[in-house]
């Protein structure tokens, strides 16, 4: 078990996942948060998107504003909700290094469509050895 999966953040963050890690999620929804900072990040608010089935939400910055818009076909964060993505790890610029990164990509066509449940069989009403008698 990794530390990350014992100890949950309650963000995503690319430094807890392998580099070939991705997972493809169901958008629950997007809101604005309030971010408890330092210096001048203090008080700051971002768009974090809560996933079905995942603990941890995705703090938007316009660089994964962006991607999503891209993925899902929506320009509005309310209409993401409901809509698949896949997440990724890669790496990113940051400054003059090169750090880990979560991304955001449209979600496999095989994964993209929304689940239809099947239908529970039909059970028998009735005892066939009833009806013979």
């Amino acid at each position: 078990m990794r530390k990350s999966e014992a100890c949950p953040s309650k963000y995503l963050r690319a430094k807890d996942y392998p580099e070939d890690w991705s997972i493809t999620v169901e958008i629950e929804i997007a809101r604005y948060e309030k971010f408890e900072g330092r210096g001048k990040e203090d008080g700051t608010s971002k768009t974090v998107v809560y996933f079905q089935r995942q603990q941890s939400g995705l703090v938007l910055g316009p660089t994964l504003w962006e991607q999503m818009i891209k993925a899902t076909g929506e320009e509005d964060s309310d209409d993401w909700p409901g809509h698949r993505v896949q997440l990724y790890r890669t790496e990113a610029q940051f400054g003059s290094d090169v750090v880990p990164a979560i991304r955001v990509r449209k979600a496999p066509a095989e994964t993209a469509k929304a689940k239809v449940k099947a239908k529970p069989p039909v059970a028998d009403d009735y005892d066939d050895e009833a009806e013979a008698a």
